[in-house]
């Protein structure tokens, strides 16, 4: 198992590397395999195709933090902060695979944060008056959200600092939580 993690982390690296010289949609799995010293079949048997190279690889590098046994909601921020770091660290591979094919990270991002949205909706919910299509429809909605924030971000070349984006996306949970108990406040009071 640990040989097999890593060759898989071998062959990501190997990605990584062709991304900075040459555009995602033009490397093939025959490129990253020869790049990597391997044969086809020993990259397939790893990974279905370079789509699932390439989840793989936002999985390890930078997603990790947001689905750390370590997070929780009090230190949200500083995982996303960490993250931001890991993106703007390899920015050319964030900046090429995402303009050859953004979808897939949104897709990844969008799912860890629609749950960490849930469990917040979850926590703010205290009197149980959203329903769970309501949870659900508001982590989505935040979870798109955040992904265009981060997109735009890595798009725009990392203008902001890792702080400043995960400081704001912090204020946006803390501000839901706190307007969402003053809207609940005031619906009893009249």
């Amino acid at each position: 198992m640990a040989e097999g993690n890593r060759t898989k982390k071998m062959i990501a690296q190997v990605l990584v590397q062709l991304v900075e010289k040459k555009p995602f949609s033009k490397i093939t799995v025959q490129d990253i395999a020869q790049a990597a010293g391997i044969n086809r079949q020993t990259f397939y048997y790893h990974f279905a195709d370079k789509r699932e190279l390439l989840q793989w690889v936002y999985r390890q590098d930078s997603l990790c933090y947001l689905t750390s046994s370590e997070l929780s909601l009090e230190n949200w921020e500083e995982q996303a902060r960490k993250m931001l770091v890991a993106m703007k660290a390899n920015a050319v591979f964030y900046q090429e695979t995402v303009a050859a094919q953004q979808d897939i990270l949104v897709q990844e991002f969008a799912e860890i944060v629609h749950r960490l949205f849930q469990k917040l909706f979850e926590t703010v919910d205290q009197e149980g008056l959203l329903s769970e299509a309501d949870k659900v429809f508001y982590g989505r909605f935040f979870s798109y959200g955040c992904s265009g924030v981060m997109l735009d971000w890595i798009k725009g070349g990392y203008q902001e600092t890792p702080l400043a984006i995960s400081a704001q996306l912090f204020r946006l949970a803390k501000d839901v939580e706190f307007f969402s108990s003053r809207l609940y406040q005031a619906e009893q009071e009249g």
